[in-house]
């Protein structure tokens, strides 16, 4: 009698972990603090953004509401050499803002260091903060073309922003906002971090209905041979024939053809589906953990239609659309537009920003004026028939 190994059948239960944040540490011989285990985590919220539909979805749909139309008066200011405007700035400000909660600009002062001469957005995900000096403050940050190759692309020191210390070699500066977070002394941490794994599963189940339409055979039938056992050859022939003609969505509705003497029959039998519904609840509840996380209200603002208790669509949409501005967008709008205002005063501006709104609400007006113009044009042609 066999002995089976003792680990073959037993059950191992995990404890809950919670989730996974960013290993942020010194790193031997370099003067950056790591942003994550590989100093890569930026990098990886941007895969998580392009893959994830629904979280890119929300991640637009903030940005866009905290942009507007733009700044009142002074948005088309040009700031740089480049010819980016004050709005083009806070547009790239904003994604950012939303997508890694923080923001960084390269401001380059005027010889005389007396104002700031040219703004320039930087990427966020490119910057890594200095170590702290012995009075505990972070007086560098190093901007690098691509972190995962440091040896081609030497990330280079500049001043953090210091309008004491703006001249010379310290006249391009890095200015680094995050909002304030308990424990987060160099790195911002992304508002929608507890469902960062819900934006990753969507990303995974997305891919595993792609490959499952791919390989549309394999999970729906099993067909067993009764002519014997063939050859490795014979056998991966047999599987590639099979696989072409009936694997794929583009084979969808074709149908099998035997031929057999009796007793050698093949046999085909269907594999139910038990995961219809699994996936159907997990996909609601990605949306929704999703959605909480980016704190918005209802799903009709990320065009996605579902049951309420409102009269029409457009009632809807209103009152969530007041509420989303008021609770979420605001209070990151409000942020944003002081942390400028403090900029643009080295600049030479002083002014109280104010963004325009977007049209959601007057556009909806427009519309419901419009049918009401069409219905009165319809009851005046049946009057004058």
């Amino acid at each position: 009698m066999s002995r089976v190994p003792e680990s073959l059948y037993s059950v191992k239960g995990t404890q809950f972990q919670a989730i996974e944040l960013p290993l942020i540490r010194e790193i031997r011989g370099k003067e950056w603090m790591s942003y994550g285990f590989s100093n890569l985590f930026p990098q990886e919220l941007i895969e998580v953004y392009n893959t994830s539909a629904m979280h890119q979805t929300a991640i637009h749909a903030v940005t866009d509401a905290i942009i507007g139309q733009g700044f009142l008066k002074v948005g088309k200011e040009y700031v740089n050499l480049d010819g980016d405007t004050l709005d083009v700035i806070f547009e790239k400000v904003a994604l950012d803002y939303v997508l890694f909660g923080g923001y960084s600009l390269n401001l380059i002062w005027n010889k005389e260091g007396t104002r700031i001469a040219e703004i320039y957005h930087l990427p966020i995900a490119n910057v890594r903060s200095g170590q702290h000096n012995e009075d505990g403050d972070v007086t560098h940050y190093y901007y690098g073309a691509d972190w995962r190759n440091i040896k081609k692309y030497k990330p280079k020191e500049y001043k953090k922003f210091d309008p004491t210390d703006n001249k010379g070699e310290n006249a391009s500066q890095i200015f680094y906002m995050y909002d304030y977070q308990p424990g987060q002394d160099f790195y911002p941490l992304p508002t929608y971090m507890g469902a960062l794994t819900d934006c990753e599963l969507d990303a995974r189940i997305s891919r595993w209905h792609n490959q499952n339409l791919k390989n549309g055979l394999s999970p729906s039938m099993f067909i067993q041979f009764r002519s014997g056992i063939p050859t490795n050859d014979e056998r991966q022939t047999i599987y590639n024939e099979i696989d072409a003609a009936f694997s794929g969505e583009e084979n969808a509705g074709k149908f099998f053809m035997s031929f057999s003497r009796p007793g050698e029959e093949m046999e085909i039998t269907p594999v139910e589906n038990t995961t219809s519904d699994y996936y159907t609840i997990l996909e609601q509840r990605i949306t929704s953990r999703i959605m909480t996380a980016h704190r918005i209200t209802s799903a009709k603002l990320l065009g996605i239609s579902e049951a309420s208790g409102f009269s029409n669509n457009a009632e809807e949409i209103v009152v969530a659309y007041q509420h989303f501005l008021a609770t979420t967008i605001k209070p990151k709008q409000d942020k944003l537009t002081t942390s400028l205002e403090f900029i643009l005063k080295f600049y030479g501006i002083t002014v109280n920003l104010h963004i325009v709104p977007n049209e959601i609400l007057p556009t909806i007006a427009e519309k419901i004026e419009i049918k009401e113009k069409i219905q009165e044009e319809d009851v005046t042609d049946r009057i004058t028939d």
